[in-house]
Formats: structure tokens, sequence, C-alpha cells
């Protein structure tokens, strides 16, 4: 699979001009719900952006798959959105057997809209001594009525497997879906979100990361000079401490738009000032009237000087 083409050659530079001091995160928007009379999907109606799948893996053994789908029917309709059943097939077009599934949480199903591209994911293991799938499967929508959606993972390195039974590390065989959200083509909420930053950071100094914006979908431009959220949380007991950020993207030295199975990096900043050590996370938020559109997290812990 070809890794998307990269729009700028070198990170866009941080520019903090107009970036204010806000602690608080924005909510993104409210999934709509399904009304009681809308049809259900159907399956045929789903095709994959095989660009668009990402797969990351944990120190527990787990990986999760990330995809993108678009939906091609001109009517609003629904689709479970989770937890759903995955197959793993093997090289040899064997199933890979599953020993365990999550019994929840469920989720309501989603309101999809003409043409929307639909996001989601896969969580998946193997137990070891079982081969290693070369495809993930599964069906959305209508199953009866539908066509499989099948992620290639043949190239996937698997982690190594822990052996001790907890609930964060892989030790059997497991495969399940969920949908996330839905949106429409050309909009910033089509944009997927990545964030790479330290490990550790010392109060006060400046934190320093870089975000990369991928789009695995249509042309998104990149209108009005969107904003952006950041926003670093320490909780030593049950408070948390926090400081962020919030203002707009360095637009001058952005392309104006984001193409298809392309992808933008930029330099961030936030000054650690305020807050107390600890294990926390920083949070990115790509920003649309007033909604979150994107949102990435990563985990850094904070030393004191």
């Amino acid at each position: 699979m070809a890794p998307p083409a990269t729009s700028t050659a070198v990170p866009v530079p941080w520019n903090p001009a107009g970036v204010r001091s806000v602690v608080d995160l924005v909510p993104a928007a409210a999934l709509l719900p399904a009304p009681a009379n809308l049809p259900q999907c159907g399956g045929s109606e789903f095709t994959l952006l095989p660009s668009s799948a990402r797969t990351t893996s944990t120190s527990g053994g787990f990986l999760t798959t990330e995809f993108v789908v678009q939906f091609t029917g001109s009517a609003p309709c629904w689709s479970n959105a989770g937890l759903f059943g995955v197959n793993m097939t093997a090289a040899d077009g064997t199933i890979v057997p599953i020993d365990t599934m999550p019994a929840g949480p469920g989720h309501l199903p989603l309101r999809i809209g003409p043409h929307q591209f639909v996001f989601g994911s896969v969580r998946w293991s193997i137990k070891p001594g079982r081969p290693q799938p070369t495809h993930l499967t599964f069906a959305l929508g209508d199953t009866p009525s539908g066509r499989s959606i099948s992620i290639a993972v043949a190239d996937v390195s698997i982690p190594p497997h822990s052996s001790t039974p907890a609930p964060e590390n892989a030790w059997q065989s497991s495969a399940y879906g969920l949908l996330t959200s839905a949106a429409d083509p050309a909009t910033l909420a089509t944009l997927t979100a990545t964030m790479t930053a330290p490990a550790t950071v010392r109060v006060p100094s400046t934190l320093r990361y870089t975000v990369t914006l991928t789009n695995p979908t249509t042309t998104v431009p990149l209108t009005g000079c969107p904003q952006f959220g950041e926003q670093l949380s320490v909780v030593p007991v049950k408070f948390p401490t926090i400081i962020g950020g919030r203002g707009p993207l360095n637009c001058s030295d952005l392309p104006r738009a984001i193409t298809a199975n392309s992808s933008v990096t930029m330099q961030m900043q936030l000054d650690t000032t305020g807050e107390i050590a600890g294990p926390g996370g920083l949070t990115w938020q790509l920003l649309d009237h007033g909604y979150a559109a994107t949102e990435v997290v990563t985990p850094v812990t904070v030393q004191r000087n």
C-alpha cells in the first residue's frame, strides 16, 4: 500500500500570531441520531478507500487499523456503529479462530448522509502460534444485501504478545470493529491528524511538537484559515491542571487546499509555564465553526527543572 503523497517538503513553521492562552478544549459536533423511520444502509453502498487504512500497535499486543469508506447512496440511512464482528483471513484463505469478543459497550446506530465518508477502526490481536492474517473482512449496513469490506494487513508487523492475561494485554485472538463518524466530502472533518511530541517536557519551557494532517478522501480547501486548539493536562490526584492555547494555523505557509491522499506537517508550540509535574496528555484539535473537526491525543510527562 503506497503511503500518501506529501503536500509540503518541510514542516510548516510555527507562527504565534493570533494564538492566545485558552485552557478549555472545544467539543466535537454532536452525532445526529438515526430516526426510527430511517432505512438501514445497503451493504453494497459502501466502498473502501484502500489508501486510508493505517495500523498502529500497543505495547500490550493489540493492533488498531483505521479505515475510511464512502457511502455511495443518494438518500440518508443508518448503519450499525458497533461493536461488530470482523473476520481475520489467513494467506491460505482460512479464517483465523476468534477466542474472545468484548461484550460492549454497544453504540447507537450511525446516521449516514448521501455520499458521506464514514470513519471507523478495527481492534485486533493474534494468539501466539496462530497464522498472521492477510486481510480483515467485515460487512456494513444491511448484511444480506451487501458485500464485504476487506482490508489488507499482510505487511503489518505484529507486536510481541504479553504472557499476562490483563485487559490492556492481548493474549488471545480477537477482532471487532467500530464506526466513529460520518462527514461530508471536502470538509475539515474528513482530515485525520497524527502528532509527534516528546515523551517528557520540563516546566518552565516550550513544548515543541508537530502535527500532520492527512487527507484520505477528496480535496479539502483550507478556506478562511482554520483555527486550532491545544491543551496539556496533568491529573495529579482528582482534578487536572491545564494549560492551553487557541488560534489560527500558519496559513501564509500552508497550501490553499490539502489534496486527496496527501498530507501536511505543521510545527506547533506550547508554553508549559504554570503546569505541574506528573504524567499527562497533550491534545490537539482542528476547529471548524466552533467545533472540533478532528482531534489527536498523545501522552506527555511533565518534569520540573
